[in-house]
């Protein structure tokens, strides 16, 4: 479909619609959470009565933005629309929603989407999703608000690392500027969502950055549900351990297994410097990413999970291939 044909029937979507429910992934991150309250902001003003939901709780870092109280952790109501945001594949979104209701409009920014919405706004050259909306939300006559702005600009500085990803273009920092003119606070979103931590994170991250390990070019850690339990961090979640392996000099990919609290199931968390695309490693364990931030979540034991994940992994690094 045109591009412009698809924004205006976009559009005349949402205004006709009296009620919206949004819904994002599972193990939601900065741009999850910032498209699910960017867009739910712009929506509320026009107007709309919008449900949030997310299948698993905000992080801990973005517990700051306004609005993150409203989610829900399942839609119960049926809406006039559904809309998902950064959602590769309908699965994503975990049980937020219920299987069997079909998707209005899908907004995304993975290469790997698979365009199961009614609507497919899916830019695989953006920045974030986030991003995504920023440039649409005038094109389908809903305001910027300032809390909306926020959450946008959140999304935008998380998905590419503090403007360090190499998917950064003179164009996503002008997009910063703009929303910040709409009033986005870029210092405490920066502060909040990327430098921020609690002292219980504080000691979960220095057990996994005292396990780090390094196997040729790969760098990788694991934590588990006894290093929650010991620091009282209560997140199933790697505290962004992930990223800060990634930056060890002599590393090109990092990967980070986190022990999840559903017994037999270990999360995987890969990251990548310019050259390496780890999102196809994701998707051979059933996960999905970028190419340079991806995860999947693996059946077994820690053990088990992590001799398979590292031996693809280094099987990657050595030959380019999966």
């Amino acid at each position: 479909m045109d591009p412009s044909s698809q924004n205006e029937q976009v559009r005349q979507l949402l205004h006709r619609a009296q009620s919206v429910v949004i819904a994002s992934h599972i193990s939601p991150d900065g741009d999850a959470v910032g498209s699910l309250l960017g867009l739910g902001w712009a929506l509320r003003q026009a107007g709309k009565h919008v449900t949030l939901a997310l299948a698993d709780p905000v992080p801990e870092n973005l517990r700051f933005l306004p609005g993150v109280e409203t989610i829900q952790p399942r839609a119960q109501s049926r809406a006039d629309v559904v809309i998902t945001v950064d959602c590769g594949s309908r699965d994503r979104v975990g049980s937020a929603l219920p299987e069997d209701w079909p998707v209005d409009v899908n907004i995304d920014h993975h290469k790997s989407n698979t365009h199961f919405g009614r609507y497919n706004i899916v830019y695989p050259d953006a920045p974030s999703t986030t991003a995504v909306l920023a440039e649409h939300l005038p094109v389908w006559d809903l305001p910027l608000t300032q809390d909306a702005a926020l959450a946008l600009l959140t999304g935008l500085i998380t998905d590419t690392l503090g403007f360090r990803a190499g998917t950064v273009r003179p164009d996503t920092l002008r997009l910063a500027a703009r929303l910040m003119e709409a009033g986005a606070d870029i210092s405490l979103a920066f502060y909040e969502a990327m430098v921020a931590k609690s002292f219980a994170m504080t000691r979960y991250l220095g057990i996994g950055q005292s396990r780090a390990q390094l196997l040729e070019g790969i760098v990788w850690s694991y934590l588990t549900r006894a290093d929650r339990e010991e620091t009282g961090f209560s997140e199933p979640d790697d505290a962004g351990l992930v990223n800060v392996l990634l930056n060890v000099r002599e590393a090109n990919i990092s990967v980070v297994f986190i022990e999840l609290d559903e017994p037999g199931l270990i999360k995987v968390s890969w990251r990548a410097k310019a050259g390496w695309d780890v999102g196809e490693l994701a998707r051979s364990f059933g996960g999905g990413g970028h190419t340079a931030a991806a995860g999947a979540r693996v059946p077994g034991s820690l053990d088990e999970v992590r001799n398979r994940v590292l031996a693809r992994t280094l099987a990657f690094y050595r030959t380019g291939t999966v």
